[in-house]
């Protein structure tokens, strides 16, 4: 066991070091982190991502919420819901796109349907059950399986390998992850948003005894018509391998959120059993019934305001009437088995031994000990770059949106071809402008399509860009979402035009949008400089573009200009 913590410290260490909470979900921190909160700071923050504001927004008035009235913008939030909810949001929406990168179709919708059955489960549960807020039970749900992402990043095929062969014989795969690795993916998920400086609450609600105050008792609640205290040495958890009296009630929610989840996902008829069960804290068969009549509307509403695509599912009703036949067609088999004498014995890992040993393997080769040099704090800017890592965002960052925050490390290819025109354009006393063209939510995108889907569009975007009717305008790359475009003897009113140009154009070699799939458009920002004069700083045309385009992001399919003097 000691060997396997040292694996799962390793791999957390790395997976830590790759992948960093985006910059306006570390300020929230930070400005909730003070015991006298400013609002206006927080909202002001917030509101610098107009992405995740809109997300926000829409998830807070959908369904799950059930607000008395609309909500219209994070001012009426925050003061129908108050900070901590709203927080809670923010770090539940506000994840790093490196995690998604490279997932196929399958295993990206196979996550969220899982993921948002939980988080949705968590929250009923905890509001109808318990009785209590379900803000956190919403957000633990939502988080708790992140280190399976981080898991397929690390350990790559193997683990794809494993993870499928185990839903395809619908087992128990946190029990053989515990198994092959020593530790199963919510550890590992414990541990990054630990890294995160995450609350603590949240820590030991996805993965009990990763957070500082693991061990704090939980307090009796009542279920039904009978008294169940958490306290007590309850229940035969043999899942999840932890000692359910340290448990707190927010991990028992998450833990019944996860045993629906699973039994609506994966068919595991013997889930049931514990979810019901009577020796530890479950539901009764009337509070489950509840809560599947409620569930799936919820789920697809909070996928539709997510843009997220679920795979199709069938009625969970249904699926909870076949657990009921089938966990009776099991108690008889038992019985049988029981009246015959003792069997043979079963092989415990059935038939996954292949992926088991390729699987450890996989885990020493990635949880080697990572060089300093790979760490955040200890890593320059361009070894940071080469090793795929987001930048940190510097203090006050959150006065930019998140994307434009995160923009320190600009290629230095594009100041090198802004640097060149703005001398050409000095001495020939011609107008300069820049035009920044970038795909709108790339990072939903990301999460939804996979990096692959997201190179393609990314084609496209350098299509109508090489189509623009401006002679010799080549793309420059503009981080990964986009492309620049310095347009010489080009003032801003042509410039404008030729944004919009862009804009039509990539809207006709988009393909036709199916049910479903999150819209495709792109922002464009253009900065231009009448005559540069001998002084001028090509950074400041570059700095004013990223303005307009953070402000197009905003208005949606809007070119946005600004003259700099």
């Amino acid at each position: 066991m000691h060997e396997s913590t040292n694996a799962l410290d390793r791999l957390a260490a790395k997976a830590g070091a790759l992948y960093s909470l985006p910059a306006v979900a570390m300020k929230v921190l930070e400005l909730t982190d003070n015991p006298k909160i400013d609002v206006a700071a927080l909202k002001q923050c917030i509101e610098n991502d107009p992405a995740l504001t809109t997300k926000l927004l829409r998830v807070v008035n959908s369904s799950l919420f059930g607000l008395s009235r609309e909500v219209c913008d994070l001012g009426q939030a925050l003061a129908m819901m108050g900070i901590k909810p709203l927080k809670l949001l923010v770090l539940g929406f506000s994840l790093p796109p490196g995690l998604f990168e490279g997932l196929t179709t399958e295993i990206l919708e196979w996550y969220w349907r899982h993921t948002l059955i939980k988080a949705v489960g968590a929250r009923q549960i905890s509001e109808t059950v318990w009785r209590q807020p379900g803000d956190e039970a919403f957000i633990a749900g939502l988080l708790q399986d992140l280190g399976l992402l981080a898991l397929v990043q690390q350990l790559g095929e193997p683990y794809v390998r494993f993870v499928e062969k185990v839903r395809a014989q619908e087992r128990d795969l946190r029990a053989l992850e515990v198994e092959a690795l020593g530790f199963d993916h919510t550890a590992l998920s414990a541990r990054l948003l630990d890294q995160w400086g995450l609350p603590n609450v949240l820590i030991e609600a996805i993965h009990p005894n990763v957070g500082h105050g693991a061990n704090v008792p939980a307090a009796p609640r009542q279920v039904g018509n009978a008294s169940h205290d958490t306290r007590a040495g309850v229940g035969n958890d043999t899942r999840h391998h932890d000692d359910l009296r340290s448990r707190s009630p927010l991990a028992e929610i998450v833990r019944l959120a996860g045993l629906v989840a699973d039994l609506l996902t994966e068919a595991r008829a013997e889930v049931l059993d514990e979810l019901l069960s009577e020796s530890s804290p479950g539901l009764t068969p009337e509070q489950l019934d509840e809560l599947i009549g409620v569930l799936k509307e919820k789920v697809d509403s909070l996928a539709t305001v997510l843009s997220l695509r679920l795979p199709e599912g069938r009625d969970y009703r249904a699926v909870l009437v076949e657990a009921h036949a089938r966990l009776a067609e099991v108690a008889l088999e038992a019985a049988e088995d029981l009246m015959g004498g003792p069997s043979g014995g079963t092989d415990p890992v059935g038939g996954l031994a292949d992926e088991l040993a390729s699987l450890s393997q996989a885990l020493a080769q990635a949880s080697r000990p990572i060089p300093e040099s790979c760490h955040h704090a200890a890593a320059p800017p361009s070894v940071r770059r080469a090793a795929g890592l987001a930048p940190r965002a510097a203090a006050g960052a959150c006065a930019v949106p998140a994307r434009t925050a995160l923009r320190d490390e600009t290629d230095p290819g594009l100041l090198g071809h802004l640097a060149v025109a703005v001398n050409a354009c000095r001495m020939a006393h011609r107008p300069l402008s820049l035009l920044l063209v970038e795909i709108d939510d790339f990072d939903d995108l990301l999460m939804h399509y996979g990096a692959a889907g997201c190179r393609r569009l990314r084609s496209l975007v350098e299509q109508a860009c090489r189509q623009l009717d401006h002679p010799d305008t080549p793309p420059v790359a503009y981080n990964e979402a986009g492309f620049a475009i310095v347009l010489a003897d080009c003032d801003r009113q042509p410039a404008v035009r030729l944004g919009g140009q862009l804009i039509e154009r990539f809207a006709e070699l988009v393909p036709g949008r199916s049910p479903g799939r999150p819209g495709l458009s792109i922002g464009v920002g253009v900065a231009t400089v009448s005559v540069p004069s001998r002084s001028f700083p090509p950074g400041d045309l570059l700095a004013a573009a990223q303005r307009c385009l953070y402000a197009s992001h905003a208005s949606g399919g809007v070119v946005k200009s600004v003259e700099v003097y």
